[in-house]
Parts: structure tokens; sequence; C-alpha cells
């Protein structure tokens, strides 16, 4: 973790690119009243909480389910348990918050089955590690090389009554919705929203921090968001998804440093307002920001 830390401040001081990118992404949370300095301090720190989710997130594989129980508090578990009662299973829809695979891996090691979706890095043996490295945390992996193949995945996992578990504040499909987040438009997947409409699996919104003491997390799960279906799919993919949005705003606020948002996120005014969401939007994946 150590070694991560190390790696994430190198990455910050010669990497420009993603420096500014990142800049520009978290002056957009902390708001106008953060001086350049305050701003400066939560990119910097933003990269060595990025460095050791690396470290520990490959470290994960080494901890028994005991280990990672004993290392996970969390805040919000009725949530999860009374989705998994009922039936139909739950989609827990995660921003790049801190650890999300400690949060996957504590489902998991509580007991509960779950699958989640893997965009096809490249080069494929990358692929086939992170791949390799979830499935040992006990999860099901789908990859993500066909949105509607990945979505009658997530379909079936929900009617076996699984966790569905989604990273899903950030769209790489291209077929993304627009939503307002931190005052500003940015594209979001719609699969979360439209699988629980189709299935009435819970929406459960959910973040995982990292402790400030390495290999130890919070992780939050938040109430489902209630569905009021109106008839009209698309619009209530919509507004679905801003719900579930507004619920990461929240999350993100709480500790902007470990949004790992490395990405461009947000839209000039008017680009991407007329993305109109599809009969069944592509599933999120659970690939680390980059």
């Amino acid at each position: 973790m150590w070694l991560g830390v190390a790696s994430g401040l190198l990455y910050y001081r010669f990497d420009k690119h993603r420096r500014t990118i990142l800049r520009d992404n978290l002056r957009r949370v902390l708001g106008p009243s953060a001086t350049p300095a305050e701003l400066e301090r939560v990119v910097r720190k933003g990269f060595a909480l990025y460095g050791r989710y690396w470290g520990d997130a490959f470290w994960l594989e080494n901890l028994s389910q005991e280990d990672i129980r004993n290392r996970m508090v969390v805040d919000g578990r009725e949530h999860l348990d009374a989705a998994f009662a009922g039936g139909r299973g739950g989609i827990l829809a995660v921003p790049h918050l801190g650890n999300w695979d400690a949060g996957a891996a504590w489902v998991v090691a509580v007991g509960y089955p779950l699958t989640t979706v893997v965009e096809r890095l490249k080069p494929a043996e990358l692929f086939d590690r992170f791949a390799a490295y979830r499935r040992a945390l006990g999860m099901e992996i789908l990859p993500l090389d066909n949105g509607s193949e990945s979505m009658r995945g997530l379909l079936r996992a929900l009617r076996a009554g699984r966790i569905v578990a989604l990273v899903a504040d950030r769209d790489l499909t291209g077929h993304g919705l627009p939503v307002r987040m931190f005052g500003a438009t940015a594209m979001m997947p719609g699969g979360p929203a439209a699988l629980a409409l189709k299935t009435g699996a819970p929406l459960l919104p959910g973040g995982v921090f990292q402790d400030r003491k390495g290999g130890r997390w919070l992780s939050v799960v938040r109430p489902a968001i209630r569905i009021e279906p109106s008839g009209d799919q698309r619009a209530d993919v919509l507004a679905l998804t801003q719900r579930l949005a507004d619920e990461f705003e929240r999350l993100i606020s709480q500790a902007p440093e470990q949004w790992h948002m490395l990405s461009r996120y947000w839209r000039a005014e008017g680009e991407g307002q007329q993305a109109a969401p599809r009969a069944e939007p592509s599933a999120a994946s659970g690939e680390p920001g980059k």
C-alpha cells in the first residue's frame, strides 16, 4: 500500500495531462470557494489515494473473508439485507470512490452472491488478471464486450436473486444519459435504472471510503431509490438515473479526494444534451477509473 501511495505521487508529478483532468473535475466538486492551494492539496492527495487503491486492491486477494469482514465498517447494511430478502436480488450502484473492490469483496464475505461487469481492457493479459483477481474474491464476472449480452447476464443474475454491483458514475459506451451533478452536465450509464425498472429489483446507491488507516474501509449503503414508473420507459430511466446522480453527488462530497475520476467528466453546456435513453441501456462497468 505504501508503494501504491508513492506510485500515485509519482503519477501526480509526471503526468500533467491526468493531473489537469483531475484538477478540473475536483474544481467543480469543491466549488468556487476553494483556493488554488486548497484545490491542489486535494488533487495531490487524490493521486496518492488512487495509488493506494491499486496497492490494497490486489492485497485483498491475501485476506480471508473473516479479515475482510473485520476490516470493513458498514453504514446501512439493513438496506442490503432488505433488498436480498425481497427475493428479486438488488442493484448496488457505486461511483469510482475509495475502493469499490473492497466493498464487493465484503458483500461476498457476508454471504451474498454477487455479479459485476468488467470492461475488457487492453492488453488482454491485464483484463485476464483483473477478472482472475475479482473471481478470487468470489465475484461472478461478466465482460462488457456486448452491451446487450451483458444486460441479459445481469437480468439472469437478478432473477436468480443475486446482488448486482455496478460502478456507475461514468459512461463507457457512448450511449449514456445526461444528468446534472455539481451544477453541470455529465453522462452516466442508464443500465442500473433500466435493470431496476425491468425487474423491480431495489436500486441501492452506495460508496466505499478508504479509512485513514491502510487496509480498512467504510462502506455506505443508502436506502433504495423509490421507483414510480410513469409508463414512459425512456423518461423513467432518465429520471431514475438523475436520482442516482444526486446520491452520487452526496457521497462524493463527503470525500472528494477519494473520487478517482481521472477522465474528463463534465460536458460543455449543450454537449450531450440531446442524448436519448435506449430501451435497454448498456450496463455500467466495474473497471477502475483512468
